[in-house]
């Protein structure tokens, strides 16, 4: 009997420490799974918040530039109109942060004539171009604007495409102005040789193949 009771007692107690030994086996194992969930939440609420904060920061620059647009449209140019369409914020030397705004008489939209543009800063004119197509002084409009380094010093000058009424048919006015760093200047000589050219890039490939003429 007494034999009996001894093997029952040692039978309990050899389940019962498989029985701990198990726990003590699996907490180890818990441990990692929890530490490996907490890890995983971390990183997903660190990637949410960089995807926020990358949202954020496009918002931002759009706003920046939608603003410098508008306020560029919305320049006070006195009892002129601003043509929207040749209008463009413009943020190299020497007028960094400025708008070129290209005004006309609103009771000639169609075409728009006595056009006439200039540098604003902070709805100010800083700059007025200087021989605006080239001396003519009425029935004149830009059919386009660019800005593009045409010479390889590092500064961008500016190439304005205008139209002029005539009693045959309108005739070209093409300018280029050169940047010298600390203003634009221009040539009415050396623009005479753009009158067949109607479209940018034919003016700018005229100039880079004919530097000369225009940089001296």
């Amino acid at each position: 009997m007494r034999k009996e009771i001894c093997a029952v007692i040692l039978a309990a107690m050899y389940f019962t420490s498989c029985a701990i030994k198990g726990k003590v086996d699996e907490q180890p194992k818990n441990q990692a799974a929890e530490s490996t969930k907490a890890a995983a939440e971390i990183k997903t609420t660190e990637t949410v918040e960089t995807n926020k904060a990358i949202s954020a920061n496009k918002k931002d620059v759009f706003d920046e530039i939608k603003v410098t647009k508008t306020d560029c449209a919305s320049v006070d140019v006195g009892d002129s109109a601003v043509m929207a369409k040749q209008t463009f914020p413009i943020d190299f030397a020497p007028f960094t942060n400025s708008c070129f705004v290209t005004a006309y008489n609103p009771e000639y939209d169609d075409p728009p004539l006595e056009s006439e543009f200039a540098i604003y800063k902070d709805g100010k004119k800083v700059f007025n171009f200087p021989g605006q197509f080239n001396g003519v002084e009425f029935g004149c409009w830009v059919e386009g604007a660019a800005f593009e380094d045409l010479n390889g010093d590092n500064l961008k000058d500016i190439i304005v495409a205008g139209m002029c009424s005539a009693k045959s048919a309108p005739y070209s006015e093409n300018m280029v102005y050169v940047n010298t760093g600390k203003a634009f200047t221009t040539s009415e000589d050396a623009n005479s040789k753009l009158t067949d050219f109607k479209r940018i890039k034919d003016i700018t490939d005229f100039v880079r193949k004919n530097q000369q003429i225009f940089f001296k």
